[in-house]
């Protein structure tokens, strides 16, 4: 079929809305100053939406000298002409670039289906058309109306979050709005961070505070701020903070916090065991790489591999490198091919999601995996250790609340078998194949202190194994001889200009997983983040910002210059 009828029609009609000619209606469009006024037709607009035959019954129209005036202030005068283009000519123009969310927004209300939904489906998919953080505040009053719309905005927020709190238009944020995001699993924060920001919004939000300094405050504008925060402060993960900056929130915002929290802080603090009646842990800002468990899954396993007291390591401080060395999924796990990759790789941790549940088990080796033991000569079936573990990290009767199971019985700890993939104990966790060459998993508590999961039998879904290597605390040659390392002195924006033992700053990079840590300056006292006094030459030298000077260490210990 000939197209050159259609569009000619439509450029007919497109001249037709530019000439005016014949009109019977003003659109006034857009707020002061920035109005514009449109001259069109009530019969084809009414024809081409719902909306305006609904808008311009003669019950509902205004006229002056026969011209029908009707006003639509909430919507911009670049939004509707793209909208009331496409009323009069069937074509999508937006050559001026105006933002899709309002014309989504507009056609939406104006009842342009075919608009909205083709929008709709480009900004779903397509993350460089929103502008942010604009389009999340605008989105966000429409959370209830535009559901799939505003969860996608929410997961982009969530995965880059300093394009809204960074912003000058985070502290316009409505509370419901701010709240939705603390309750976010996946915001890509620490929760340090989240706080501070809490607290930067709640400042700004309370007008009798007129000075960030505490010290300068009034009782009265400590009230003031636990109104302004009161909804936002239960969705704090309080017991993520460190133990310092647990001691930080309390020592500096105690008097906002509700005396229930503060206990349950204190209770805490004395006795670091995991309370689970807590807020959800938040995914970790940090990417590791499995398909299974994420950064602070790793860094529970590094806490338990290292035996570490009270609170697990943070991702960007755990001691060692986990390396994923073999992956593989129901159909392509093979046994021969896992001792092949596996064997004779050191300590190794294994991780297995359960198929058709979100379970999550695993176990640690600190020994050699070697494929003899059954059908062999070999008299050594069972290895024998005192630190392998097995664990679960999602399970159906615990949750999300993480099992720990240590070797009860040494020298059963590490079964050895060719014909079998990673076994420990006597069957407490082993994964071989069926008949039917699926990937069964077994789980029957025998060797080690308890069960991890409530089926003795089980499909396997994905299984990863990840390499463990120790991370020096010192590099190269200056960790066998500290005591020889008497100082160094800062230079020049912090560059650091030697070491008595000629010690290049690059080689520091690995003194610093703590960075990012709140910490105390030696210089002025104040507790600033490492981006305002940095404690290793690294990441920044040992230069306070606040008063400017420089650290000099003499003849000390190197472990003066880790972050801690």
């Amino acid at each position: 079929m000939n197209n050159e009828p259609i569009q000619d029609l439509a450029e007919d009609f497109s001249n037709l809305l530019k000439s005016s000619e014949d009109f019977d209606i003003k659109i006034k469009v857009g707020e002061e100053p920035n109005i514009k006024e449109f001259k069109a037709h009530s019969n084809i607009l009414s024809a081409r939406s719902t909306y305006f035959k609904a808008a311009l019954s003669p019950q509902w129209v205004r006229r002056e000298n026969g011209i029908i005036i009707f006003n639509k202030p909430n919507i911009s005068p670049s939004v509707f002409e793209v909208i009331i283009n496409y009323i009069y000519t069937g074509k999508f123009f937006n050559k001026n670039e105006v933002n899709l969310l309002d014309i989504f927004i507009a056609s939406d209300e104006i009842l342009l289906d075919e608009i909205s939904q083709n929008v709709e489906r480009y900004l779903r998919k397509t993350a460089s058309a929103w502008n942010f953080p604009k389009d999340f505040i605008k989105i966000s009053k429409y959370y209830d109306t535009f559901t799939k719309l505003y969860q996608f905005a929410l997961k982009l927020v969530c995965a880059h979050p300093k394009t809204i709190f960074e912003s000058k238009d985070f502290f316009k944020i409505e509370e419901n709005t701010l709240i939705r995001l603390l309750k976010c699993d996946d915001l890509r924060l620490e929760e340090i961070e989240i706080w501070e920001y809490l607290i930067k919004w709640g400042i700004e939000n309370t007008e009798s505070i007129l000075d960030d300094d505490l010290t300068k405050w009034m009782q009265t504008d400590f009230m003031n701020l636990e109104k302004v925060l009161h909804n936002c402060i239960p969705h704090i993960r309080f017991f993520q903070l460190s133990y310092h900056e647990l001691h930080l929130v309390i020592n500096r915002y105690k008097n906002i916090l509700p005396n229930n929290l503060l206990d349950e802080i204190y209770k805490y603090l004395s006795d670091p065991k995991p309370n689970y009646n807590t807020l959800p842990t938040r995914k970790s800002p940090y990417i590791f790489n499995s398909n299974i468990i994420n950064a602070k899954d790793a860094a529970l396993v590094a806490s338990w591999i290292d035996e570490k007291k009270g609170m697990p390591y943070r991702f960007k401080d755990m001691p060692f490198k986990f390396e994923r060395i073999y992956q593989a999924n129901s159909e392509s796990f093979r046994i021969d091919l896992f001792h092949k990759i596996c064997d004779n790789k050191g300590q190794t941790f294994v991780v297995i999601k359960v198929r058709n549940s979100e379970e999550i088990i695993g176990g640690y080796n600190p020994l050699d995996w070697v494929g003899k033991g059954l059908f062999s000569n070999d008299d050594n079936k069972f290895k024998k250790t005192s630190k392998s573990f097995v664990f679960s990290l999602f399970s159906q009767s615990n949750g999300a609340v993480p099992r720990l199971s240590r070797v009860s019985y040494n020298n059963e700890a590490i079964f050895s078998c060719m014909t079998r993939g990673p076994c420990f104990g006597f069957l407490d966790l082993w994964i071989q194949y069926t008949s039917r060459r699926s990937v069964i998993g077994i789980s029957i508590k025998h060797s080690y202190e308890i069960g991890i999961i409530d089926k003795e039998v089980f499909e396997i879904e994905d299984f990863e194994v990840f390499q463990i290597k120790k991370i020096s605390a010192l590099p190269g040659f200056a960790k066998s001889i500290p005591e020889k390392i008497s100082g160094f002195i800062m230079y020049n924006e912090g560059k650091m200009r030697g070491l008595r033992m000629g010690l290049c700053s690059s080689s520091w990079s690995e003194l610093c997983p703590g960075c990012g840590v709140l910490k105390s300056c030696p210089i002025c006292g104040s507790l600033e983040r490492c981006s305002k006094f940095k404690c290793c030459a690294y990441c920044g030298s040992n230069r306070c910002v606040v008063q400017g000077k420089y650290l000099l260490y003499n003849n000390d210990s190197i472990h003066r210059l880790q972050c801690v």
